[in-house]
């Protein structure tokens, strides 16, 4: 039999086809927000956990963390109070070199305008006694010792102290062998400005025409008397009257009288008596005329020859002295000065703050470190002054003198201050001129290393007696008895009592 085949029912136009895959998708996203939701929910719980809290967990939330021992270790370290500041160098004091009007010597008349011709020293350079620092005009000028300065020609005749200053530099010198009265330019003194002069190399400085040509004019009055006298002593006698100046009869020995005296009827000057009585008196007044001239030419001599013009010298009260700056040319009119010496030493003065003042003492040592070139000197404290309020009336708060005349450090501003003045151990270099330093002044230092605390771990007792808490790393703690000594930088050296043990490296309390 043949198989007989029955037909699908065809589906109807009222039933949509379902699209493959519709029903998994949807799982999913019911899958993704409940998710969601579920985070949601969590999130928020939380979130209402941290806000809302039970009494008991509030009082326990605000009670103290357990006490905790903060402890610090025993060291072993030397120990330096010091208190630092900054300073600066300056020079002692300042000499400004202009020389004035152009002296006279062998080599010329002098004057005209003064004129830079050379230049011997350069700014740095040190200075020593009987240095030539420049020419002026062909003129030197000279660097001598002295505190006295030259403020006028010393000049042959002339005395003060100024000039008895001269004389001890040129004795120092080996020029001057004494002679003179103290502080009298005489002939030595005259002598032994030429050999400074000549020594150096230059005419000696004169006192010119005008001496020169007084001495010319007494020697020729000199000159006069003298044949005035040979002329009257050369007249023969005559019989009768007085002969003149120029005709004095010639005198002749008087005849002896009793016990040597002239015999009577003859002159003391041996001129016959009677009528030649005139010619005698002539030839006394010629002598004594000649006499007072010779006077005149001493005294004119006196005044003339070498000197030492104000323009050629300069006395510096300490030696070696430095040149500051130069401040002209070879070639320049002086109008302003050559150049500027420092002299007396260098002088460094620090700034302490008012509440460092009372620790610092004179005696004090003190560190001087030039951060520019590195190099450290040794000092000490030379003296501490008077507070400094910059601004004020005087520039003092009381003290005044000395500290309110201090120079301003940099960046001192408008804040007090105390100047403090720092004495060397050796000699500053002149180099240091200007420089800004640190000055480290040490109070108190240990001899070698010691044993120190934290400042906070040393307690008091109610006897007086100090010590520290050790704390064992087993938590145990121990009072060990120390005294305290020197304190820097926050530490104390401490020394335990006798029978008592502190070593490097235990811990001490320091709080808690």
């Amino acid at each position: 039999m043949e198989a007989v085949e029955t037909p699908e029912p065809e589906a109807t136009a009222a039933e949509p086809a379902t699209p493959a895959g519709s029903t998994p998708r949807r799982r999913r996203r019911l899958i993704v927000v409940i998710a969601l939701v579920a985070a949601v929910t969590a999130g928020g719980g939380m979130w209402a956990a941290t806000l809302i809290r039970s009494p008991e967990q509030a009082a326990a939330d605000a009670k103290a963390p357990p006490a905790s021992v903060l402890t610090a270790p025993v060291v072993q370290r030397v120990l330096s109070n010091t208190t630092v500041l900054r300073g600066v160098f300056t020079a002692g004091q300042s000499f400004p070199v202009q020389p004035g009007a152009v002296s006279a010597s062998a080599g010329g008349p002098g004057g005209g305008t003064p004129i830079v011709t050379a230049l011997k020293v350069n700014s740095g350079d040190a200075v020593d006694s009987g240095q030539v620092l420049a020419e002026v005009s062909g003129r030197p000028v000279i660097a001598l010792p002295g505190s006295t300065p030259a403020y006028r020609d010393m000049a042959p005749g002339e005395s003060g102290g100024d000039i008895g200053q001269l004389q001890d530099v040129l004795r120092d010198m080996g020029y001057y062998p004494g002679g003179d009265d103290k502080g009298y330019f005489g002939a030595a003194t005259k002598a032994a400005v030429a050999r400074l002069y000549q020594k150096l190399g230059y005419p000696a400085a004169t006192t010119g025409d005008q001496t020169a040509t007084a001495v010319r004019t007494a020697q020729q009055a000199v000159d006069q008397a003298k044949q005035a006298v040979r002329d009257l002593e050369s007249q023969p006698a005559h019989g009768g009257g007085e002969p003149t100046a120029a005709a004095t009869p010639a005198t002749t020995a008087p005849a002896a009288g009793k016990n040597g005296a002239p015999a009577p009827g003859t002159t003391g000057t041996g001129a016959p008596a009677g009528g030649t009585t005139g010619g005698a008196a002539a030839l006394a007044r010629a002598r004594a005329d000649l006499t007072a001239k010779q006077q005149d030419l001493a005294r004119a001599q006196a005044k003339d020859g070498p000197q030492l013009p104000a323009a050629e010298v300069v006395f510096l009260p300490a030696l070696p002295a430095r040149v500051g700056a130069v401040g002209a040319r070879v070639g320049d009119k002086v109008t302003a000065p050559v150049l500027t010496l420092t002299a007396g030493g260098l002088n460094l003065t620090g700034h302490l703050l008012p509440g460092d003042a009372p620790l610092v003492k004179p005696g004090m040592d003190v560190t001087v470190l030039s951060e520019t070139t590195g190099v450290q000197l040794a000092a000490k404290v030379g003296s501490v002054g008077a507070l400094v309020t910059p601004g004020s009336p005087g520039g003092g708060g009381g003290g005044g003198g000395a500290a309110s005349a201090a120079p301003a450090a940099p960046g001192a501003g408008t804040d007090p201050y105390v100047p403090l003045v720092v004495t060397p151990d050796a000699p500053w270099d002149p180099a240091l001129e200007g420089q800004d330093v640190r000055i480290t002044v040490v109070a108190a230092s240990t001899q070698g290393e010691v044993l120190a605390v934290p400042s906070s771990a040393i307690s008091s007792g109610v006897d007086g007696r100090t010590s520290v808490s050790v704390a064992g790393t087993d938590g145990t703690r121990r009072t060990v008895e120390v005294t305290a000594g020197v304190a820097a930088d926050g530490f104390v050296e401490v020394k335990p009592a006798a029978g008592a043990e502190l070593k490097p490296g235990e811990q001490v309390v320091v709080g808690r």
